[in-house]
C-alpha cells in the first residue's frame, strides 16, 4: 500500500509539472493576443498548440459523461490548469501523508 501511496504521490508531482508548463503556454497564448480574457478553451489550446495530447480527450469521454467533458474542454485554459495543480497538490500531499503513516515493509534476507 505504501509503494501506491508513494506512487500517487510523485505522479500528482509530476503531473503538476506538466500542468504547470501547459498553464505557462496558455499564459503565453494569451498574452500573444493581447491578453484578451478568458483565453483559449482547454479544447482549443489542446487542438491548436498540443496536438500530441489531445487524445486525452478520447479518454476522457470513455471515462466520463459527453456532457461533462464538452463542459470540461470548453473551460478557459488559463482557469483549468491552475486548477488542475492545486487538486493535483492537494491529492498528492494527501498521498505522501498517508504514506508516512504506513509502515514500511521490511526487506527479506536473501540466502
Amino acid at each position: 500500500m505504501r509503494i501506491f501511496l508513494l506512487w500517487v504521490g510523485w505522479a500528482s508531482v509530476v503531473g503538476s509539472v506538466g500542468d504547470g508548463l501547459i498553464a505557462v503556454l496558455a499564459m503565453v497564448v494569451v498574452g500573444s493576443a493581447g491578453w484578451a480574457m478568458p483565453g483559449p478553451s482547454v479544447d482549443a489550446l489542446l487542438a491548436g498548440h498540443l496536438p500530441a495530447l489531445y487524445w486525452v480527450k478520447s479518454v476522457a469521454l470513455l471515462a466520463m459523461p459527453g456532457g461533462f467533458v464538452a463542459w470540461l474542454f470548453a473551460l478557459p485554459a488559463v482557469v483549468y490548469f491552475p486548477a488542475r495543480i492545486a487538486m493535483s497538490a492537494l491529492i498528492g500531499w494527501a498521498a505522501f501523508v498517508a504514506a508516512r503513516r504506513v509502515a514500511p515493509r521490511p526487506l527479506r534476507a536473501s540466502a
